[in-house]
């Protein structure tokens, strides 16, 4: 839902620019604790079903709710307790994969061929939403749409392991969550973190304002949002399905760092040249920027990560990263975007440029921190 949840709440819903910066703020302060509550009974108790069947639940409630929600609190309430339940699916589900993969007993999937169908899942609602416009519903019709996805979500779980398999005692941790911690705190690490942390900032004013840009600053057809979204993410199918081959010639780092140019090039194209073309065409490399920047990172921590604190390490990032900066920046996305929405991206172009040079001090202080260990 997320093409057009901006336009839903602000056309269906009369929320104000500034009100869907507070509303996507709070949703996003969830963060700060469940996805790391997830993920340590996920390392402590390896449990698997029951959590993801929990949450797909609280999606299902929440969307529910908002179909017959009125006013600025109502939405503010529903919309977290969707991202309540959304973002710590995200962490637990990577973490569940890197752990359920160190198991004999289960089968081996790369984590590209897993991770596409997040891409395929964020596709497929745009169309019908676009479908949906021509029988007289479309943008009305998220809640029931999402709710529907959270239904095929719990039938799914269904099909998980109870729990992951037992650890071994010498690999075991008393309280994961303080583990993972102090490998984040690493300066290599902590730099990467915060460096991405930027990055996701300006992330939330592309996400909660682009379709409001689309439609006000460049004159696109409302029906066209989601299509013009489904763009991207249609190209990103084929960008993460050649994630394995794309590793082997750029490597983690590598390949951060290209998906952060391509963040950088679409905040340009949308700051300096608002126009229908360019507004559109960096679409084309919006793939670059999710595997860059959404998949990769979450495959290079896993290479700082031992079994006992797997999850926990995708929990803490998750709420670093999508918890405190994407707080921050939805608020001050919320803010910018009523002095005006070029300026709102022209400050992103900014701020993108910070985590640029945060990520690669990072890299560096790794590679030279690997150099005087090694004999």
């Amino acid at each position: 839902m997320t093409p057009y949840i901006s336009i839903y709440l602000a056309d269906v819903k009369g929320i104000s620019p500034s009100e869907l910066g507070k509303i996507f703020a709070t949703g996003q302060a969830g963060v700060l604790f469940m996805p790391v509550l997830m993920t340590f009974l996920a390392d402590r108790h390896r449990i698997v079903r029951p959590l993801l069947i929990a949450l797909f639940t609280l999606n299902l409630v929440a969307m529910t709710a908002l179909a017959g929600a009125f006013g600025f609190w109502a939405c503010l309430l529903w919309i977290s307790v969707n991202r309540l339940a959304t973002q710590s699916q995200v962490a637990l589900s990577d973490g569940l994969y890197f752990t359920l993969q160190a198991d004999p007993s289960q089968p081996r999937a790369p984590f590209s061929k897993v991770r596409v169908w997040g891409t395929i899942g964020f596709t497929a609602p745009s169309i019908v939403f676009y479908v949906g416009y021509e029988f007289g519903g479309g943008i009305t019709w998220i809640p029931w749409v999402t709710a529907s996805a959270a239904i095929l979500g719990i039938i799914n779980a269904f099909g998980l392991p109870m729990r992951s398999a037992e650890i071994a005692k010498g690999k075991r941790t008393k309280v994961p969550t303080l583990e993972a911690a102090r490998v984040l705190a690493r300066p290599p690490l902590a730099l990467f973190t915060i460096g991405v942390g930027f990055i996701f900032f300006t992330n939330m004013a592309f996400y909660g304002f682009y379709p409001l840009y689309l439609v006000s600053e460049v004159s696109i057809a409302e029906k066209w949002v989601g299509p013009i979204s489904s763009l991207g993410v249609g190209l990103e199918i084929f960008y993460v399905l050649s994630l394995d081959r794309l590793k082997r010639r750029f490597g983690y780092e590598g390949l951060i760092l290209l998906g952060a140019a391509a963040t950088l090039f679409r905040l340009v194209c949308l700051a300096y040249l608002p126009t229908p073309f360019f507004s559109v065409f960096f679409q084309v490399f919006h793939g670059l920027s999710v595997i860059g920047l959404m998949i990769v990172p979450i495959m290079y921590l896993n290479t700082h990560a031992e079994e006992g604190y797997r999850n926990s390490i995708q929990g803490l990032y998750t709420m670093l990263v999508a918890g405190v900066f994407a707080i921050i920046g939805n608020v001050a996305a919320g803010y910018l975007a009523e002095i005006g929405l070029i300026t709102l991206f022209r400050v992103s172009v900014f701020v993108c440029l910070i985590g640029i040079a945060l990520i690669t001090a990072g890299f560096h202080l790794q590679r030279r921190t690997k150099a005087t260990l090694s004999p």
